[in-house]
């Protein structure tokens, strides 16, 4: 092994990979809702629910992975256009919050525990990224 003198700089190709998103596909169970938006339940009195394709994204976080269900339907939807519109051509950055809500659904509150840094709080930067690496992660291409 040589001897590296100390304060040597490591070639870009030598340095430790940062783990990026991982994604696969999966089937997502989600609730059956009626016309008024409320759920429906079974003769059991549990709710009823359907199964859907989507994709489990593996996210990296400073506070380590969070794994997130996206459901396809979620990228099929109308008002996440105009809130990936918004993002794009006006700034306007206070619609990311309702753009995660329509991809990771009831895992919302998971992903901003994840997120929070040591004051508890979500900083912009951190929700703005994650954003912007799980829309990268489910559309590589785009």
């Amino acid at each position: 092994m040589p001897n590296i003198p100390a304060g040597a700089k490591t070639p870009q190709d030598h340095q430790s990979k940062t783990e990026g998103p991982k994604v696969e596909k999966v089937d997502i169970e989600l609730p059956e809702f009626d016309d008024d938006g409320k759920p429906v339940l079974g003769d059991d009195k549990k709710p009823v629910t359907r199964t859907v394709p989507g994709r489990r994204v593996t996210m990296p976080t400073a506070a380590g992975a969070v794994d997130v269900d996206v459901p396809d339907e979620a990228l099929d939807d109308f008002e996440v256009l105009d809130d990936i519109r918004a993002v794009q051509d006006d700034n306007d950055a206070s619609r990311l919050p309702s753009l995660l809500r329509r991809l990771v659904g009831d895992q919302y509150r998971d992903v901003l525990k994840a997120l929070k840094g040591p004051n508890g709080r979500v900083t912009t930067e951190a929700g703005s990224t994650f954003v912007m690496d799980l829309f990268a992660a489910l559309s590589p291409n785009s």
